[in-house]
């Protein structure tokens, strides 16, 4: 009944219903007039509630949980909007002072029977990442990845559209290893069986298929590596 009375609201079949759909309009665009003092007060209530609220949730419900996910842990996780999804049986050593964002994706490839990843302390695990291991992903002290990040040690499924529907198996899976002082940017995808040498810069929206030297800027599809000092960086 009420579906079919706004139905003819909103095809004004009638000047009533016209007239009717022309004060719902008036009244969607009715706004209230921003006293400054007032809303910035209560801008800056909103803001002080929601750090509290989400400092509360991070250290007595989103910390604990996570850390019980992890077959070791060190002392300052420190989790960011949340708890990162994990998938399959991944086992997940992390060092000191490691940040991960709550909106990540680690999985564990089921064809594996203790796929791993080790990240070292001090490294920051960005928004929106994705970590596939298959073979061990082993990420260093002092890292950070961006953004967006996908690193994929692991085919998922075979080539074959025939065999498709099926989990790849082990041989497609080569080991990750980001080492010591890495930078990754935003949107980058770091393939199987590829080692990031200590110190180098891989540049926003790469895509790494190769060995990286150390204290190389790496950039491209598929990237391309460059010592950072002939780049001027």
């Amino acid at each position: 009944m009420v579906d079919a009375f706004i139905l003819k609201i909103r095809r004004r079949e009638t000047p009533f219903y016209s007239t009717l759909y022309d004060l719902a309009k008036r009244a969607r665009r009715f706004e209230v007039p921003v006293i400054r003092p007032l809303y910035r007060l209560l801008e800056r209530e909103r803001s002080l509630r929601r750090y509290l609220w989400n400092s509360f949730a991070r250290v007595i419900y989103h910390t604990p949980i996570f850390k019980l996910r992890c077959d070791t842990v060190g002392k300052g996780l420190y989790l960011i909007g949340g708890i990162p999804l994990v998938m399959g049986h991944l086992r997940l050593k992390l060092g000191d002072d490691v940040s991960v964002h709550g909106k990540s994706t680690l999985i564990g490839a089921k064809v594996f029977d203790n796929p791993t990843l080790i990240v070292g302390s001090n490294s920051c695990l960005g928004y929106q990442l994705i970590i596939d291991v298959g073979c061990d992903v082993t990420i260093g002290n002092n890292v950070f990845i961006g953004d967006r990040v996908s690193i994929l040690s692991y085919d998922g499924h075979p080539v074959k559209p025939e065999e498709r529907h099926l989990p790849a198996s082990r041989a497609s899976s080569k080991p990750i290893v980001i080492e010591d002082n890495v930078w990754i940017s935003g949107n980058c995808v770091i393939l199987k069986g590829v080692t990031i040498g200590e110190g180098s810069v891989i540049a926003n929206g790469s895509v790494v298929t190769t060995k990286v030297p150390p204290n190389s800027l790496a950039f491209g599809n598929p990237a391309r590596c460059f010592p950072l000092g002939s780049m001027g960086v």
